[in-house]
């Protein structure tokens, strides 16, 4: 409780890895071998953590922001050239036209691109959870994807149901 007073990023789960990393640092010192980053031996040969005042406290919320941006930066979106291109989306070869690209603070870190849908296989009309509008679509109809789930083309036009009907004898 005393921690959490000093750090309002304190959370049990980033004291159990320090408390292990510790643990650890403590056993190579007594060894008198050399320690992991972020620790040194004190003036009486123990090992202490080196406290760095310029880096911010982390905690699991942000480490996955920062993974998500490294994941879903810029070149994530690289191969989607422009708003109105066709695609195709995976998981179900869910197809549609592309709507926006960019990032969307409402949402987790990174680039996302928004997909108005041909048929209604969406989660969204174009807005965010909370209200914020990126594109315009019909309830149903929209969504944000990530770009690696997203493939561009003219041969991603949109499909004629009727067209994919086979004529055949053995179906009445």
């Amino acid at each position: 409780d005393n921690k959490k007073k000093k750090n309002s990023h304190f959370s049990l789960r980033q004291h159990a890895k320090d408390h292990a990393l510790m643990v650890e640092a403590r056993r190579q010192a007594k060894f008198g071998l050399e320690l992991p980053k972020g620790f040194e031996y004190d003036e009486n040969g123990k090992a202490v953590r080196v406290e760095d005042d310029h880096t911010q406290p982390k905690n699991a919320a942000t480490d996955a922001a920062d993974a998500a941006a490294i994941e879903f930066g810029p070149d994530s979106v690289d191969h989607v050239t422009d708003a109105g291109v066709r695609c195709e989306v995976q998981p179900g070869g869910r197809r549609g036209v592309v709507a926006f690209l960019g990032e969307i603070p409402e949402l987790v870190a990174g680039h996302w691109v928004g997909v108005k849908f041909d048929e209604p296989v969406g989660k969204t009309n174009g807005t965010t959870p909370n209200g914020v509008r990126y594109f315009e679509a019909e309830p149903g109809y929209g969504g944000f994807v990530r770009g690696k789930n997203l493939v561009v083309g003219e041969e991603y036009a949109e499909r004629d149901i009727f067209d994919e009907l086979d004529d055949s004898e053995d179906e009445l």
